[in-house]
């Protein structure tokens, strides 16, 4: 029997039973079966009559369901079958029916989807996950409160890859954020050197220091290595060049007031090859 379209019925009409009808008979029409009358299983059966329509659909009709957990079944689906769809079907999801379970499962997948949460589920964790996902593409398009883009997520950017470094605002490209970039990314650093700021490149803070100490000692070191080092943990080297002469085998010190360094005898233990 043939079902007249719910928008065109008045809402007093659209009962239970013309609305299970309405979307058996065609799964768009849950759009207009009014809130108080949508179940899971109505929701359920809206997907399964249009089962096979593709990703557009989903993006339509997921709107319009107000159960989180149908909604995470959308998301594992649309994963499985069409997993560049993700980020599109998740856009659609209505912030009030986002919840944990879904942020924690979009964002391993797709760092883009932070900025689809709603705020309280923005957490300086997830932004950090999302930075690991996706790099700068998960913070440039905007709805991240400022409060989280702090120094450490923009280093995450950086770790990302080279193009996420690139993304990263002129503003924000601290010291850490360049000191990153030069340790992964030494080449393409060095063709591009306009990618640092002036006043990092000349400044006296740990991307100046990491570029003495290569030049000096003719090693390279690790981001953690240098940042330790910049906060005043001695780090141990084998041959350093000094004004004065070469020192050897060496625990040297950085003092970030003084700007300068200091030597002691690197510890015996070290000598017998075990860890400090």
């Amino acid at each position: 029997m043939y079902q007249v379209p719910l928008q065109f019925m008045c809402r007093h009409e659209r009962t239970a039973e013309v609305c299970r009808a309405a979307v058996e008979e065609d799964g768009w029409q849950l759009e207009n079966v009014p809130e108080e009358m949508k179940t899971p299983e109505l929701c359920r059966r809206a997907l399964e009559t249009e089962a096979g329509f593709g990703n557009e659909f989903y993006r339509g009709l997921v709107y319009n369901i107000p159960f989180p957990d149908i909604c995470m079944k959308v998301l594992k689906d649309c994963h499985e079958n069409n997993p560049e769809e993700l980020y599109e079907v998740a856009t659609a999801i209505r912030p009030e029916v986002m919840n944990d379970a879904m942020a924690d499962y979009l964002l391993p997948l797709d760092g883009k989807c932070f900025s689809l949460l709603p705020v309280h589920l923005q957490t300086p964790e997830r932004v950090k996950l999302a930075v690991e996902t996706s790099g700068t593409f998960a913070i440039e398009r905007g709805g991240v409160p400022k409060s989280l883009l702090t120094p450490e997520v923009y280093v995450g950017c950086a770790a990302h890859s080279w193009q996420s470094f690139a993304m990263i605002p002129w503003a924000e490209r601290s010291p850490e954020v360049c000191l990153m970039a030069k340790i992964l990314y030494p080449e393409l650093l060095e063709k591009r050197p306009e990618l640092v700021p002036e006043s990092v490149e000349n400044g006296c803070n740990v991307y100046s220091l990491c570029k003495i100490m290569e030049a000096r000692t003719g090693e390279k070191f690790t981001y953690q290595q240098m940042t330790d080092f910049y906060n005043g943990k001695p780090l141990n080297v084998r041959r350093m060049e000094m004004p004065d002469g070469v020192q050897k085998d060496k625990a040297v010190k950085f003092d970030k007031e003084k700007q300068d360094f200091s030597f002691s005898a690197i510890r015996q233990e070290r000598k017998k090859g075990l860890r400090m």
